[in-house]
């Protein structure tokens, strides 16, 4: 049996109910109930963690060093975009590190595994269900250094699991990146605000070389363009090797209604260039040819070093043997005639010409070839007969020779007997003879191979025109001057080469010139942009191995301009083509997109600083955007371009 129940037990019992009924609860009790019932406790949340927005996970096998997880609810998982800085707070250690968001955010189902049959069933039949998982977003942090003293240093340790995750400010993130500067090349995917930016002044950028690639259509163009713009408003000249005529008319605001249209999202107006100057071969028509700065210019065949010139015409071993010892010969002719030199100045100065690079001083292709034929006449029968003292046929024209190679030049008074010269030598033939005679060779048909090679590029009719002018590279050089050279009427690759070989020798000589003399009045020299489209014509794999000394020109001009502020750009939609020497003179890379795994695959040895990740995204960018790596950037970045507001010419 239950006890009786004591004083304060029945004290504590509620009034026994009148007439056997329950009292109801007054609706003010009630209320009051309802009220507690539904007031929730205020979270206690650490200050310090109110800006977080996600926490790193557990380490997991699959992990890698200088990567972590971190995981984010679903109301911050759009905070976690691509490319995104973030500080991790190591909470164990206290250790602070500053990382980018490479993969993800992906977003993932709380209660089930996403590859799960419960998951993929809600998924599919979201028409019919109002029922679905709560997720949580997952993204793939890489470590970029522990913040140590204000300085980013490697990371020696990894952070702790559960430490929170802290987005960086858009100014932060700028200095962090790198991408300051005053020449903007466009947006930074991932933030709202940030411009991928460089100083156009700063030696270890641009003149450390820029290579811009992609598939045709993938944007090089328009890069090129915002380039020239950009590049113009801060001083740099431009020198533009335009093998199409695309930029023949930058100097006008563009038209094209997409670019229109992208402008005006940018918040920016269609405008040319200043200072726009066209330059073509004489003989040559331009894209632009009522241009009002149009120039023609010929180029100096004593510019051109003869191994160079060897090497583009193609020339066979014996060929060239042939080449050189008539060029060796035509040197000592210059100065039998009194052509070079004349002074003892010109004797000093020939001290210093290194053939490798440039040629002899006043030559002329006229001058090889009258001692080409030179040759060619004293390996004949006449010209045997005339070597043994014989008299020489008298059925037979001498000279006739040159008819056959070249019917153009052949003069319908040509002397009776011997060659027949046309520069300066036909005063002394037998000057000429005697100095073929005491360097004799033999096999006339290689000699007249060679001579044949010789008038074809004679017969193109760029070489000491004396009416045109050449090049003037000091205007060139002139700050905030854009010089296209305008080369779409050529049709040639070799033509090409020899015009983009001379002006690049002279560009070179002309800014050692300026640079030294602005070093001496403690000045700085103008930087120059030398763009080079279509670079696989002019260095491709093939070329370089069968052309060394112009692929050593070129190394040299990219080696020294690097201190003499002379950036080379190379555009081209087929970088598989450019040899490891070329791509190895590369520090910058401006990249489109690529289809080609195997070219992917390439280029990933060539720029090695570009993680997997950004690499992965390469094949699906769209026209404009481009994978962006640059010396001063902390790493590389996915970069929108922006649209070029000058005109440009579509090449069908």
């Amino acid at each position: 049996m239950r006890p009786a129940p004591g004083p304060a037990e029945r004290a504590a019992r509620p009034p026994a109910p009148q007439n056997g009924l329950i009292r109801p609860t007054p609706g003010k009790t009630l209320g009051a109930l309802d009220a507690l019932k539904n007031q929730k406790p205020a979270p206690r949340v650490d200050p310090g963690l109110e800006e977080a927005v996600g926490f790193t996970h557990f380490d997991t096998t699959a992990s890698q060093d200088n990567m972590v997880t971190v995981l984010t609810t679903r109301d911050d998982l759009h905070l976690l975009a691509s490319q995104t800085l973030v500080r991790v707070k190591s909470r164990e250690d206290g250790r602070s590190y500053l990382g980018v968001i490479v993969r993800g955010p992906f977003a993932e189902p709380n209660a089930v595994p996403a590859n799960s049959t419960m998951a993929v069933g809600v998924v599919t039949h979201g028409k019919k269900l109002t029922y679905t998982f709560e997720y949580h977003g997952r993204a793939e942090i890489e470590i970029l250094g522990e913040e140590l003293k204000g300085a980013l240093e490697p990371p020696r340790f990894r952070p702790r699991p559960q430490s929170p995750v802290f987005l960086l400010g858009d100014e932060e993130s700028a200095r962090v990146l790198g991408v300051r500067g005053s020449l903007g090349l466009g947006m930074v995917v991932g933030y709202d605000r940030m411009e991928a930016r460089i100083d156009p002044r700063d030696k270890s950028i641009l003149p450390r070389h820029t290579g811009i690639v992609g598939t045709t259509g993938g944007g090089k163009s328009t890069t090129v363009a915002t380039l020239i713009h950009r590049a113009q408003a801060e001083g740099i000249a431009i020198i533009v090797f335009d093998v199409e005529g695309e930029y023949t008319h930058v100097d006008e605001p563009t038209e094209q209604a997409a670019m229109l249209e992208a402008l005006k999202r940018r918040g920016r107006k269609p405008e040319g260039v200043r200072e726009l100057h066209i330059h073509h071969l004489t003989g040559r028509a331009s894209r632009n040819p009522r241009h009002r700065n149009l120039h023609r210019f010929s180029l100096n065949f004593s510019s051109l070093s003869p191994y160079a010139i060897a090497e583009i015409l193609d020339m066979s071993d014996a060929q060239q043997e042939r080449f050189l010892k008539a060029y060796d010969v035509t040197k000592l002719l210059l100065e039998d005639f009194g052509i070079f030199p004349r002074s003892e100045e010109d004797r000093r100065r020939l001290l210093d010409i290194d053939e490798l690079s440039t040629g002899h001083p006043r030559m002329t292709i006229q001058h090889v070839l009258d001692v080409v034929s030179a040759y060619i006449y004293s390996l004949s029968d006449e010209g045997r007969s005339e070597a043994r003292g014989r008299p020489r046929a008298a059925s037979r024209r001498q000279g006739n020779f040159l008819d056959e190679l070249d019917p153009e030049n052949a003069s319908a008074q040509a002397p009776a007997h011997g060659p027949t010269f046309y520069s300066e030598f036909r005063s002394n033939v037998g000057r000429v003879m005697s100095r073929v005679m005491a360097q004799s060779s033999k096999h006339e048909i290689s000699w007249k191979a060679l001579a044949s090679k010789l008038h074809r590029l004679r017969r193109l009719n760029i070489f000491d025109v004396g009416s045109v002018r050449g090049v003037d590279y000091n205007s060139m050089l002139t700050p905030g001057r854009v010089s296209v050279i305008d080369l779409s009427d050529t049709d040639s690759p070799q033509l090409n080469n020899l015009v983009i070989a001379d002006i690049l020798r002279g560009l070179q000589e002309a800014q050692e010139t300026r640079y030294q003399k602005a070093n001496d009045r403690e000045q700085t020299v103008t930087p120059a942009l030398i763009i080079i489209e279509e670079a696989h014509e002019f260095l491709s794999a093939s070329r370089i191995s069968q052309m060394p000394v112009l692929f050593e020109q070129v190394a040299r001009i990219a080696k020294r301009g690097r201190k003499r502020w002379l950036g080379l750009v190379f555009v081209t939609q087929l970088p598989q083509h450019l040899p490891n020497e070329v791509l190895g003179l590369i520090n910058n890379f401006i990249i489109h997109k690529i289809t080609d795994s195997s070219v992917i695959s390439r280029m990933q040895r060539t720029a090695g600083s570009i993680d997997e990740s950004l690499w992965n995204r390469v094949p699906r960018l769209a026209p404009g955007q481009a994978l962006v790596s640059f010396s001063n950037f902390t790493r590389p970045l996915m970069v929108a371009v922006d649209p070029a507001p000058v005109k440009r010419l579509l090449v069908e």
